[in-house]
Order: structure tokens, then C-alpha cells, then sequence
């Protein structure tokens, strides 16, 4: 089958065609010119995951743009190995093949090893080799460098993730280089919840991630967190929406109504003024078991073990998604955690920020204002007493001192294939 489109809608459709699907071989194409739209990248890469694990010993990934006895071969092949999505079919598929259909090897991907270098260095934008203003983080498990290293410190013989402070001059350096012309007080107004937001993720992905569901490390596996920033405005904001009408609301809203939005005289396909707002995504996707069989194999009391998901109920499902935002719920035995989620999700409805959660058969949102103007209105019909309410539309509502502190609310009404590990997809205007 061939890589999909970079937008939501061909991704989920490739997702649901894996059940399907009998062919083993994935075709990777190299980068097109068109835009990959907002929330589109982590799902390329959960989607490289999932097939890659679905088909385990088997899985062949054919690079239709690359030639092994090409002169350029090695450039092309670290040009592409930029994209996360790329990275992890290198790493998770049992075989590679270049376009004539002649086996890689593993070992040739010598070039990535400048991308990690420039990670560990703060050289951010040479993470990559794309036009973009963006930051590539990203480990491999089972290498010489598993670790993100700007994000860990090591103590004794083990990795750690660092404290918030020493990740906030990590996003600092990176804001620096991606938007030069941002001044010193701005720039650590966006590192502060940046910095809240990536030290949350990475540590909730690093405690339960690298394992499966019984606790057995994987031999192979992949972390990523980005950081892309965009200027988005009344031309090209439907080429990062995708299509999608989550994202189109979301970003139409903030050109609309936000602060910081600009007004621009330009030449425009649009008649009169051109709005402009910058928005920073942040992603963060991992290869693991996903949050549900996490948490039912690891909740405080009767423990459950997953082999498939197609051993529970889709409610099941969901609720084992659900209780792991809810405050202070844990797995890990410490007291001090149970709240890292719900912080993460707290803190973007203080930003005015955008998530999209995928992970098993499910799919959430947070952030388009129709939908926190409906939510709004209903809560009046209920008891906001409580700590959580779910509405009758699926929509699941964190409540704190009976007011709404986030939602989650199902991305389709249409059933979603099954996807490995976890992925985070936030955009907060800047």
C-alpha cells in the first residue's frame, strides 16, 4: 500500500484499510511540495507505527525515492530521514528497499547521526533538512542515543526526564532559533507553557511507552516530539486545515478574534485586509501500547491485561482513555503524580490552545469555540458539582469548582481503525 496523503482524513482512511489490507510492503514516497496540514505529521508517524507493528517480521518499507547506487544516494536518504514519519519506517520495518527494489541496509542511514548531534548541540533548525522553521526531537529506543537528550539528565547509571526549569531553556533555545524576531519578554511568555506542556508529555510518554502492556521493553521503538511554526493567514489557512472542519474553525476563530492577530493590505485572493496569526504545533508521538491497555494494566486496582483491543468494549475503552485525564488518577505508585494530563489539558484551555488526542480506537478534541459555546449551554442542564459529566454526544467534560476545566470531545461520529501508541497534536497561537 502506498504512504497516504498528509491530511487527517486520508490517514484515518489508510488506518481503517490495515484490517483489511493484505499486502505487507509500505510505499514511501519522498516529500511532495503541498503543505502537511495541521495535526497531519503525528498522524503519518502513529500511522507508520501501526502498520509496522501490525505486521511485526514482515513488514517491508519501499522507498520509492530513493536509489541505493545513486551518487547522491546518502543525501537523498538524510533529507528524508528529516521527517519523523520516514525515521520510524526505517526503524520499525524488517526490510527496506530503494526504488528498484533492492534491499538497504540499516547501517546506511550514517547522516541521521548529524541530526542527533545537532540535537544534542541546541542546534534545532539543522534537526532537519526542510524549509520550515521547526525542531525535530526524536529517540530511537535500542540505540546508542534512546534518550532525547536536551529533555534528560543522567543519574548514576539511569535517564531521567529534567526538571521544568532545565526544559524550559531547551524550548527557549528553540524559540529563539525559530522566531528570531520574537523579544525576550515574549519569547518566555510562550516558553513557560511550552515547556509545562512538552516536560508532561515527554514524562508521561517516557514512563509508559518504552514497555508493552505486560511490561516487556520493546526492541524496537520510536519517541518524536516537534515543534513547527507557521504564519497562517486568510490564503493559506484552508492548506492547513486539511480540509478538516475541526482545525478550520479553530483557526479562523484566532484569525478573527485574537490579540495578536495582524492586518495585512497585501495582494489577496480575498477581497480587502489579510489576517495574520502565527501558530506553534507541538507534537509528541510514541510506539507504545496506547492509553487504555496502559492504564488497565497498571490502574491501582483489578489490573487488566490487553493482548488486543478487540478483547474490550469500545466503552471499555473509552473509559480507561478517560481516567487517565481525570486529577490525581495514576498508575505509577507515586502520590505526587495523577496530574499531568489534566495539567497539560488545563493549561491549553488557558492558551486558547487546539489538541488532538488519537490513541487505540478513539479520537478526541479540545478547542474550536463552537464547540466550548455549546458545551457551555448544556453544563446549565446539569449538576456541575461533580468533577465530571459526560454529555449524551460523547463529549466528556472536566469540571473544577463547578466550572469547566477542558472537554474532550470524539473527533468523528465515524468509527476510527485501531492505531498503536499514543499521539498528542496541540496548536496555540502565538
Amino acid at each position: 500500500m502506498k504512504m497516504p496523503a498528509p491530511d487527517i482524513e486520508s490517514i484515518e482512511t489508510a488506518v481503517r484499510s490495515l484490517d483489511t489490507h493484505d499486502g505487507t510492503e509500505l510505499v514511501i514516497s519522498p516529500a511532495g511540495s503541498s503543505v502537511t496540514s495541521f495535526c497531519a505529521e503525528a498522524a503519518l508517524l502513529q500511522f507508520v507505527v501501526t502498520w509496522a507493528r501490525r505486521n511485526q517480521s514482515s513488514a517491508v518499507a519501499a522507498f520509492s525515492g530513493l536509489d541505493g547506487a545513486a551518487e547522491h544516494f546518502e543525501a537523498s536518504l538524510q533529507k528524508q530521514l528529516g521527517l519523523p514519519y520516514v525515521l520510524a519506517a526505517w526503524v520499525l520495518a524488517t526490510q527496506l528497499l530503494d526504488a528498484n527494489g533492492h534491499v538497504l541496509k540499516r547501517r546506511e542511514a550514517k547522516g541521521f547521526a548529524a541530526f542527533l548531534d545537532a540535537m544534542d548541540d541546541f542546534e534545532f533548525q539543522r534537526t532537519h533538512e526542510t524549509a520550515e522553521s521547526r525542531a525535530n526531537l526524536v529517540c530511537v529506543q535500542g540505540s546508542k542515543r534512546e534518550f532525547i537528550r536536551p529533555f534528560y539528565e543522567q543519574v548514576k547509571s539511569s535517564w531521567r526526564v529534567r526538571p521544568e526549569g532545565d526544559v524550559r531553556v531547551v524550548i527557549q533555545d528553540i524559540l529563539v532559533q525559530l522566531a528570531e524576531n520574537w523579544h525576550a519578554k515574549y519569547l518566555r511568555e510562550v516558553a513557560d507553557p511550552l515547556a509545562h506542556l512538552v516536560r508532561e508529555l515527554v514524562e508521561n510518554s517516557d514512563w509508559w511507552s518504552r514497555s508493552d502492556h505486560r511490561g516487556v521493553e520493546y526492541d524496537k521503538g520510536v519517541r518524536a516530539v516537534t515543534l513547527r511554526l507557521h504564519d497562517i493567514d486568510d490564503d493559506n489557512l484552508h492548506m492547513f486545515a486539511g480540509g478538516n472542519s475541526h482545525i478550520q474553525s479553530y483557526l479562523l476563530h484566532n484569525l478573527t478574534t485574537h490579540p495578536r492577530a495582524k492586518t495585512d493590505d497585501q495582494p489577496s485572493s480575498h477581497a480587502g485586509i489579510v489576517r495574520k496569526l502565527s501558530f506553534m504545533e507541538l507534537t509528541m508521538v510514541d510506539s507504545g501500547p496506547g492509553l487504555a491497555r496502559r492504564w488497565l494494566a497498571s490502574r491501582p486496582e483489578d489490573k487488566r491485561s490487553v493482548d488486543h483491543l478487540t478483547d474490550i468494549s469500545l466503552s471499555d475503552e473509552e473509559e480507561a482513555v478517560i481516567e487517565c485525564f481525570k486529577k490525581w488518577r495514576t498508575t505509577s505508585g507515586n502520590s505526587l503524580r495523577g496530574v499531568g494530563l489534566f495539567s497539560v489539558a488545563s493549561l491549553l484551555k488557558k492558551r486558547n490552545g487546539f489538541l488532538r488526542l488519537r490513541t487505540g480506537r478513539l479520537g478526541f478534541l479540545f478547542g474550536t469555540q463552537s464547540a466550548i459555546s455549546g458545551i457551555e449551554t448544556e453544563l446549565r442542564k446539569h449538576d456541575t458539582s461533580v468533577d465530571y459529566i459526560k454529555f449524551k454526544d460523547g463529549t466528556h467534560i472536566f469540571l473544577q469548582q463547578g466550572k469547566m476545566e477542558f472537554f474532550l470531545r470524539p473527533w468523528s461520529q465515524k468509527e476510527l481503525g485501531a492505531v498503536e501508541g499514543t499521539a498528542y497534536s496541540i496548536l496555540l497561537p502565538v
